[in-house]
C-alpha cells in the first residue's frame, strides 16, 4: 500500500482545477505536517483498520479535527468565539476516529513545535485526559471573548479588534469609480467575465428567496485560494452590497464533497439534500452560535457552502509557540475541552448518542488511552514514511504531470 501513495493521492484529488490543485501539490512537498492536513482519506483509509475505534459510541464528528483546524469566528450574534471551523469531513460516527486524528496531528507536529518526543507525549497524553474529563463531566461551556483566559483572551482580544470596513478596504480598490476586489498572489485571482457572470447570476437568484435580496447585489467576484486539503476545489470571494458604503460586506462560496468517512464508515447518515446542508446542520448541532450567514447555494448544478468572510476569522500561529510547552499545554487543553463540549451539544441528534451513553464511555478512558497514544504514535511515523516517497514523486515531476491530466 505504501508503493501505491502518488495513485491513492491522484485518484482522491482527480477532477479538481489543475491551477490550485498544483499549489496544494506543492505545498504538501513543503513539510510532512502540511502533507498531513492534506491526506486525510489516506489517514481514514488507514486508521480504520483499527477495531477498537469503533467500539466508541456515535457522535457528530468534525471529520477532519486537527490542530489548524480550530480558530476563531464571528457568530450570528455577533460575539466572536473560538471553536472547531472546518466541518468539509464532518460525518457520523465513531467518536475516537475525531480524537486519533488529534492525537496524530499533535506527533506530527511535533517536529514543527520543535519539541522532545517526551514533550510531545505530555500533550497527547493531556489531549486525551482533558477531552474525556470533560466528556464525563457532562457539562457544556463555550469559548468566547468575556469568559476566555490566558492565550485564548490574548487570542480573541486581538482578533476581536480587527473592523470589517477596514478588511474590506484592504482586499479592495477603485477601478474607474467602482469598487473592485484587488488580485493578492496565492490568495486573490481574477475570474474570466463568463464565469463572474455565472457566479454574480447564481447568488441573486439565490438571494431571491431571502428576507433581504437587496443585501446580497454582488459588487464584484474573485477566485479565493485558501486552505490546504480542499485546493483544486472551486471557491469564490464575493463582495456585496450589505448594508451600504460603509457596510458592504464579503461571502465566501466554497465548494462541497461528499465526506471521505463515507468510504470507511458505515453508520446510517440522515438523508441530506445537498453537502452543504450537511455542513450547514452539523455547525448548528456543534457550536453555541454558528458562523454568521451560513447557507447552501448552487452554482451551475454544483453545490457550495456560502457564508460570510469575516476579518476576525483567523487560526492561532502555532510556530510562535515553537519549544514553549507551557503555551502548547493551554492550547491543547481548551481545543480537547471545546471538542468535548460539541459532542455532548449534538448529543441525541439524528443518530448521536445521548448525553447519559457519552458520559458512561468516558468512564473507562484508562482503558482506551494506551491504544490511543500507540496507535497515533505509529501513525506518525508511517505518515514520515509516505511523505518521503511523495517527496520523490514530486520532485519526477509526478504530481505536475498528473494535476494537468486529471482537469474536469
Amino acid at each position: 500500500m505504501i508503493r501505491n501513495i502518488p495513485e491513492r493521492i491522484i485518484s482522491f484529488n482527480e477532477g479538481r482545477d489543475p491551477a490550485t490543485l498544483t499549489l496544494k501539490f506543492k505545498e504538501m512537498r513543503e513539510d510532512k505536517f502540511r502533507f498531513f492536513r492534506a491526506t486525510t482519506n489516506l489517514f481514514f483509509e488507514d486508521i480504520s483498520k483499527n477495531k477498537f475505534l469503533y467500539q466508541s459510541p456515535n457522535v457528530w464528528m468534525g471529520g477532519d479535527l486537527h490542530i489548524e483546524n480550530f480558530g476563531s469566528y464571528k457568530g450570528d450574534n455577533n460575539l466572536a468565539y473560538f471553536g472547531i471551523n472546518d466541518f468539509d469531513e464532518c460525518y457520523l460516527g465513531p467518536c475516537l476516529f475525531d480524537i486519533i486524528r488529534m492525537c496524530s496531528c499533535i506527533y506530527v507536529a511535533a517536529e514543527k513545535w520543535k519539541i522532545t518526543r517526551r514533550e510531545t507525549l505530555e500533550l497527547v497524553s493531556l489531549f486525551i485526559d482533558t477531552y474525556f474529563k470533560n466528556l464525563s463531566a457532562g457539562y457544556i461551556k463555550v469559548i468566547e471573548r468575556d469568559t476566555a483566559r490566558g492565550i485564548m483572551k490574548s487570542f480573541l482580544d486581538q482578533v476581536d479588534q480587527r473592523k470589517r470596513p477596514d478588511f474590506i478596504e484592504l482586499i479592495t480598490l477603485r477601478k474607474k469609480n467602482k469598487l473592485k476586489l484587488r488580485s493578492i498572489p496565492y490568495r486573490i485571482t481574477q475570474l474570466k467575465k463568463k464565469e463572474k457572470e455565472i457566479v454574480k447570476t447564481a447568488i441573486h437568484a439565490w438571494a431571491k428567496h431571502n428576507a433581504h435580496p437587496e443585501f446580497y447585489k454582488v459588487i464584484d467576484v474573485a477566485h479565493r485560494i485558501a486552505g490546504c486539503s480542499s485546493l483544486g476545489n472551486k471557491r469564490y470571494m464575493a463582495l456585496v452590497q450589505g448594508n451600504g458604503e460603509r457596510g458592504h460586506y464579503l461571502l465566501d462560496i466554497k465548494q462541497t464533497n461528499p465526506s471521505c468517512l463515507r468510504e470507511v464508515i458505515k453508520t446510517k447518515q440522515p438523508h441530506w439534500k445537498n453537502q452543504a446542508e450537511r455542513l450547514i446542520e452539523v455547525q448548528r448541532c456543534i457550536l453555541s452560535d454558528p458562523p454568521a450567514l451560513l447557507a447552501s447555494i448552487d452554482i451551475e448544478k454544483t453545490n457550495y457552502i456560502l457564508r460570510e468572510l469575516q476579518p476576525i476569522a483567523d487560526r492561532i500561529d502555532y510556530t510562535i509557540f515553537s519549544g514553549k510547552l507551557k503555551k502548547l499545554k493551554a492550547v491543547i487543553e481548551n481545543i480537547a475541552s471545546i471538542y468535548a463540549w460539541g459532542n455532548l451539544r449534538s448529543s441525541g441528534r439524528q443518530g448521536s448518542a445521548n448525553a447519559d451513553a457519552l458520559i458512561d464511555f468516558a468512564q473507562d478512558a484508562s482503558k482506551i488511552k494506551k491504544q490511543l497514544i500507540h496507535c497515533a504514535s505509529s501513525y506518525s511515523t508511517t505518515v514520515t514514511a509516505y511523505h518521503k516517497i511523495y517527496c520523490k514523486a514530486y520532485d519526477k515531476g509526478y504530481f505536475k504531470q498528473k494535476a494537468i491530466k486529471s482537469a474536469p
